[in-house]
């Protein structure tokens, strides 16, 4: 019989207490699998959860989340699914989980850059007067009006040609995309001048100086 490791009678001493939690129940079972370092079937898995604490009935969901854990393989061989777990996989799925945080990592930096490049091309323009800022609200409000009554006009319209119903959709859509548009500059204007004017002026103020709501945001 194969010498049991510290890990393992702390595994074994804790599957004797009553209730153990799910991350509980996936310790034992695992530290259990990798001691024999076998194949087993779900039920021969049954039976080794019992003998470790773990009651049959939990066994499966517990297989299962190891099992997307990377922790247990399987495989289905004739007949039987076949379920192992030997310990040189935990280094395999550390190493996969590394690799995966390193994408992460290149990605985020990537957009990092690009908000930052973004950044530096918002704060050389000069900021918008007060009638321009209007001017863009105005077109907000004058999108989202004709968005509503498109919407209206499709719901009139439910039963009557589809060709119709579709043109008066892509019409919404543009009308959407434009208010968004207009919103978007909006917003970016906002925090500029709110950013070059830290301490003078919050964007509550900002919002109550040029008439725009306190949920302004983007057409949904």
């Amino acid at each position: 019989l194969p010498l049991e490791s510290p890990r393992h009678r702390a595994l074994r001493a804790m599957s004797k207490r009553k209730g153990l939690s799910f991350d509980e129940k996936k310790a034992v079972l695992l530290g259990a699998m990798q001691s024999e370092a076998a194949f087993y079937t779900l039920k021969e898995l049954e039976t080794l959860g019992k003998s470790k604490g773990v009651i049959p009935q939990a066994v499966k969901e517990v297989v299962e989340s190891l099992t997307a854990d990377g922790e247990v393989q399987t495989d289905k061989v004739g007949s039987q699914v076949l379920f192992w777990s030997l310990p040189s996989q935990k280094s395999s799925v550390l190493r996969a989980k590394r690799r995966k945080l390193t994408t992460d990592i290149e990605r985020l930096q990537k957009e990092y850059e690009a908000l930052q490049v973004e950044l530096t091309s918002l704060s050389t323009e000069p900021p918008p007067s007060e009638e321009e800022v209007v001017a863009m609200r105005a077109k907000v409000v004058e999108g989202r009006k004709r968005r509503d009554e498109l919407k209206k006009s499709v719901e009139a319209m439910e039963r009557c040609d589809p060709a119709k119903i579709e043109e008066m959709k892509k019409q919404i859509a543009v009308a959407k995309e434009a208010a968004n548009r207009w919103g978007d500059n909006i917003i970016n204007v906002r925090s500029k001048f709110v950013r070059e004017n830290r301490g003078d002026v919050t964007t509550a103020q900002f919002n109550k100086i040029f008439n725009l709501p306190e949920d302004f945001d983007y057409v949904d």
